[in-house]
């Protein structure tokens, strides 16, 4: 058995090109999402909640096939099966390893799942909202979006998991939806046994809380400590907690140590042209909705929605001067698309906030051009099992992959 290489990027074999069939999925994406925007419209829920959740299944299909050649996805298919003691700190794939090498593709399809809960938040989120024909546009702006693309184009599954449940505690914070803090608290703490990168993630979470009044959503619950049950679980909550972190914490410290001295590794996706573009998208979206809707300057800085998404705008562009400056970019890069995915739901609770849903448009249009454009269409030159790319699928099917042959130099 060859030894896995330990230096990114990983190669294997088994792998094709197949951009015909990726673009005719991400085609039925489209179609699904206009017509859960006709069903939106016409207020026919059970056709909209059908079809929402046929496209969720058609994203996992897609990013299940799509990465299949990354680095991160070869890399936990293997360890998973041959060398589970790689994977430290992270409590969850210890014990979810034994089901997750019973899955087709293994890592892939973990992945696939993955975006396809990246899928159903905005879904969830516009069936609250009551903006439902535009559930399944929103979908596709967070699925394709270039901001997002360590995350869910390169495969970084873990990650990308982790900070997907920290969204209850986003939205909690920053007093965006009514959440029950008890699920706000689990799934946060289910979120520190996935990536050794969470206390920054969940700092970032946190953050809004900074920016909004005392004043609750209406809705929002509480827990009853004054009864004995609720004083034990907080308790337990508590101590589950401090174990977690102190099994996390020493592997999250040395990972620290090693980005802190190694700056030679990163990536520079938050300085693409794309994402540029989206920025600038998604501020058209904010000057026309202040100008349809009559909004100053004054207005808008009382707003607490319009504060986080400042907040996060200018973090976003932190992360972007740090990568073109070389100043801890290694640490600073694996936290872009932490940001970008807050900055996305923020600026979708702020065009809710004034019901300029219309307003996601140029976004949505520069999203979908990138995803066409600079993803699937050249996806056909792509020199699959040569380097980590997104979009090089299987070759074969699940029961003829040969996972002992996967790493080769």
């Amino acid at each position: 058995m060859l030894d896995f290489p330990s230096v990114a990027p990983f190669r294997l074999d088994q792998v094709r090109s197949a951009p015909l069939l990726l673009s005719g999925l991400f085609a039925a994406q489209l179609a699904l999402a206009s017509a859960l925007a006709w069903a939106g419209v016409r207020q026919r829920v059970l056709f909209w909640w059908t079809a929402g959740l046929a496209l969720v299944a058609l994203v996992a299909l897609f990013f299940t096939l799509g990465s299949w050649g990354n680095s991160d996805t070869t890399k936990l298919s293997y360890y998973f099966g041959f060398d589970l003691s790689r994977v430290k700190g992270e409590a969850f794939w210890v014990l979810a390893a034994p089901w997750v090498v019973r899955l087709p593709y293994r890592m892939s399809a973990v992945h696939g799942l993955v975006v396809a809960c990246y899928a159903l938040v905005p879904l969830l989120l516009a069936w609250r909202w009551r903006a439902l024909a535009w559930g399944g546009w929103w979908s596709l702006l967070l699925c394709c979006s270039p901001m997002l693309r360590s995350f869910l184009q390169n495969g970084v599954s873990r990650q990308a998991l982790a900070t997907l449940l920290l969204v209850p505690l986003l939205l909690w914070a920053g007093q965006l939806l009514a959440l029950q803090r008890r699920w706000v608290a689990l799934a946060a703490l289910l979120s520190l046994t996935m990536h050794t990168a969470f206390a920054g993630s969940l700092a970032l979470a946190l953050l809004p809380r900074l920016l909004v009044g005392r004043a609750r959503p209406q809705g929002l619950t509480r827990w009853p400590l004054r009864r004995p049950a609720a004083v034990i679980a907080l308790a337990a909550l508590a101590a589950g907690l401090v174990l977690l972190v102190a099994l996390a914490l020493p592997t999250a410290l040395e990972k620290l140590a090693v980005y802190v001295q190694q700056e030679s590794y990163f990536n520079q996706y938050p300085l693409d042209q794309a994402v540029g573009r989206l920025q600038a998208a998604m501020a058209l979206g904010l000057l026309l909705s202040c100008w349809r809707r009559r909004l100053g300057w004054r207005t808008l800085l009382s707003c607490a929605v319009t504060r986080q998404l400042i907040l996060f705008g200018l973090l976003y562009h932190l992360m972007q001067w740090s990568v073109q400056a070389v100043w801890f970019p290694q640490i600073t890069s694996r936290l872009a698309d932490v940001v970008g995915l807050f900055l996305l739901l923020v600026y979708l609770a702020w065009l809710n906030r004034y019901q300029c849903y219309w307003a996601v448009l140029p976004a949505l249009f520069v999203t979908i051009d990138y995803w066409l454009m600079e993803r699937l269409l050249p996806s056909r030159l792509l020199s699959c099992g040569l380097d980590d790319n997104f979009l090089c699928i299987p070759d074969r099917w699940p029961w003829q992959i040969r996972y002992w042959d996967l790493p080769s130099r």
